[in-house]
């Protein structure tokens, strides 16, 4: 490779690296968060299963706020691990990708983007729009979903009222 190619790829190099940095620090965090959360919640559903089956319902309070303490320690310890790969993993992850995908030039527009003041202007406007946008589909769908749940709650009552023999009525306190 020529001395001007070398310069070349080390001048896109850099600006990759730049743009992984920049992405890491936009994205990393609920990277991490979303992360964290896909293992949390496999021991969560786990154990709370395990605990409606074989801990007495007396019991099930003093149990379920012991291993809520635990489990808040597992997700802490694990989220701090995780955060530490997320940024050692974004510049091996992102720059190779970079580099392969994306031209110089492309690179410099997208960090001038970055860094300028619309960009942060746009970015701020990320929760309002986003909390706008999901009104909108709730309000839009909230009476199909709420008769959706209506026709599921009234086939389980079905389901479990045929499995126990109890009353399948969906409002039917447990027979003592």
């Amino acid at each position: 490779m020529s001395t001007g190619a070398s310069a070349q790829n080390d001048a896109k190099r850099t600006l990759a690296l730049k743009l992984a940095q920049m992405q890491q620090k936009a994205d990393g965090p609920a990277l991490a968060e979303q992360l964290t959360a896909s293992a949390v919640q496999p021991l969560l559903v786990n154990w709370s299963q395990r605990l409606d089956e074989s801990v007495p319902p007396a019991r099930q309070k003093e149990v379920r706020d012991k291993l809520d303490v635990e489990l808040k320690k597992f997700a802490e310890s694990t989220e701090k691990i995780v955060e530490g790969q997320v940024a050692k993993a974004a510049e091996a992850a992102l720059v190779p990708i970079f580099m392969e995908k994306l031209t110089e030039d492309d690179m410099k527009t997208i960090i001038a983007y970055m860094e300028s003041p619309v960009s942060a202007k746009f970015q701020a406007l990320g929760p309002e729009a986003s909390n706008a946008w999901a009104k909108r589909v709730v309000d839009a769908t909230k009476s199909q979903v709420e008769s959706g749940a209506k026709s599921f709650d009234a086939a389980a009552n079905r389901i479990v009222g045929s499995a126990g023999g109890a009353s399948s009525s969906g409002n039917a306190a447990p027979k003592k």
